[in-house]
């Protein structure tokens, strides 16, 4: 699967909101069709992202369900 892409700018960058939190963010990427949070972050802090998790470009105001990036 090719590498997800936001459908308005084409931004390769995302991030999802701590479900905890809304002010506490996760940036990743979209790569291989799987979600590649940043190097640095440790795996076990890292929300679930499934094809229903809102998703937000880093870029723009686009902001939908994972499942449109692909």
């Amino acid at each position: 699967m090719p590498e997800g892409k936001c459908p308005v700018c084409g931004c390769k960058q995302f991030y999802v909101k701590n479900p905890e939190d809304e002010y506490d963010i996760f940036e990743f990427e979209c790569k291989g069709g799987k979600v590649r949070f940043d190097t640095d972050m440790d795996a076990s802090e890292t929300p679930a992202v499934d094809e229903s998790t809102e998703t937000f470009c880093n870029d723009c105001a686009w902001h939908d369900k994972f499942d449109k990036l692909k």
